[in-house]
């Protein structure tokens, strides 16, 4: 069984996908006090790293991928990666306008910033997944069981809309209960520590 060592600020992915397989791992988070005696130590110099057996792994879309399919969470085949591949780049416009507000020192433009996503980012992210929905509404966004993809969307949306939007995207809404529902994640989720990006 692999041994699996996560150094991060908010690697939340690979956590939900450690979590939704039940698979241990040591979860080391950093915070901006601790992470620079540990910067030196990882490739790059950069966050996340996920250590296997000793050997590190870097770049956290490619953590992603490369978890899933060692978790048997990347899609039964081809077209399946493919269909979640096109959810990991819909969602990088997102996680883009999160860092933007995260480093925004000016609390006007900040609030700004907040407003247009919750408004307008959030909810086009909802609207193209919804058109991109398997029609027969399993509460998957690929598949008929959890992938990398629904997870991705989950973290993506949690937190960052109402309930009134949510309900206008009712294949996105699904998933988003789907995953939450999962007898794992809830627990995680119950439980989890706060991150420095929280």
């Amino acid at each position: 069984m692999p041994v699996y060592v996560l150094r991060h600020f908010r690697a939340e992915i690979i956590r939900l996908l450690f979590v939704a397989k039940g698979q241990e791992f040591e979860d080391k988070l950093y915070t901006f006090e601790t992470w620079p005696a540990e910067k030196p130590n990882t490739p790059f110099g950069q966050l996340p790293v996920l250590t296997v057996d000793g050997k590190d792994y870097t770049e956290y879309t490619a953590i992603n991928r490369f978890l899933a399919r060692e978790l048997g969470l990347m899609g039964s085949n081809s077209q399946e990666e493919y269909e979640i591949d096109r959810v990991i780049s819909l969602s990088s416009g997102v996680s883009a306008e999160v860092i933007k507000i995260f480093h925004e020192q000016d609390k006007d433009k900040k609030a700004q910033l907040e407003k247009s996503l919750r408004e307008n980012v959030i909810p086009k992210f909802m609207s193209n997944l919804e058109q991109l929905a398997p029609p027969e509404g399993t509460g998957f966004c690929v598949g008929n069981k959890l992938n990398l993809g629904d997870l991705i969307i989950f973290d993506t949306i949690d937190g960052k809309t109402d309930d009134a939007t949510m309900n206008k995207f009712p294949s996105v809404k699904a998933i988003m209960d789907k995953v939450r529902s999962n007898e794992r994640i809830k627990a995680y989720l119950a439980s989890r520590a706060p991150t420095p990006f929280d």
